[in-house]
């Protein structure tokens, strides 16, 4: 298979395209700066740059005459509260995280409709489903993706494209620290943020491996028909049948509870 990863010079992406390469796939990995790597061919690309990603893609077909897989995985975070975030940040970060992944799958459809069994999966994340306080834009730009990716599948299951929305739970990855963080925090949230933030990280940290997700990955291009939304993870297998069993007012309380520092000090 010809398979097309973004995000790939780090983290998750990076991990998908090692594996698949080894797996004997032909994997293009796009990213913001190139890497040299022996498993794929890495290229620079900005997903937010519509003429790179056209030219990318007629550059991969041109050569390889098909193209199978397309996998959206470029992204970033930032965190703070909603009061104290700069509509420029959330701005980028939906460029990136949401808008960036639309324009690549709207140059990808023409290749994608060439062939009888084309795939699609776009990395979301689980607080699409679970939304984290402190980090309210993050967690709607995977919401919206999610969804996003729902609709998409209708529109294009006539051509035999399958799509899915793949949500990771926490993965011990570089994309905590390149997290961007408000630079100020008004006092009425007084060390909330901080707190909030440090949990995240933590339970990032701990996470798994990136290389369990790209695991994932690699079992679903091989499925014919693909589930329009997973996870990884018996845990978070687990979260997500709880949530369809609570209502939402216990299930946010919750998440309250275990990120929102309701104290003010």
């Amino acid at each position: 298979m010809v398979v097309i990863v973004t995000g790939a010079s780090s983290g998750i992406g990076k991990a998908i395209c090692d594996l698949l390469g080894s797996k004997g796939h032909l994997v293009y990995g796009l990213s913001r700066r190139k890497v040299h790597e022996s498993t794929f061919t890495s290229m620079q690309v900005d997903v937010t740059n519509k003429d790179e990603i056209i030219k990318a893609f007629e550059t991969i077909y041109e050569k390889e005459q098909v193209i199978d897989v397309v996998i959206n995985n470029a992204g970033m975070g930032i965190s703070g509260s909603i009061e104290d975030t700069e509509c420029i940040d959330a701005k980028t970060m939906f460029d990136v995280n949401f808008f960036g992944s639309f324009e690549v799958i709207q140059v990808a459809l023409p290749y994608l409709r060439k062939q009888k069994q084309s795939k699609i999966i776009n990395i979301t994340s689980l607080t699409g489903e679970f939304p984290i306080p402190f980090q309210a834009f993050y967690s709607a730009s995977k919401a919206a993706l999610n969804n996003f990716s729902w609709a998409l599948q209708n529109e294009v299951k006539p051509f035999g494209i399958s799509v899915c929305a793949l949500m990771p739970g926490d993965v011990k990855t570089g994309f905590t620290s390149q997290r961007k963080k408000n630079t100020q925090t008004t006092i009425e949230y007084g060390s909330r943020v901080k707190k909030s933030v440090s949990v995240m990280e933590k339970d990032e940290q701990n996470g798994m491996p990136p290389i369990e997700i790209a695991k994932k990955v690699h079992t679903l291009i091989k499925k014919k028909r693909m589930p329009i939304q997973v996870t990884v993870g018996f845990k978070y297998q687990v979260l997500l049948f709880i949530k369809r069993l609570f209502s939402a007012t216990f299930v946010n309380k919750i998440l309250g509870s275990m990120y929102g520092f309701f104290k003010l000090k």
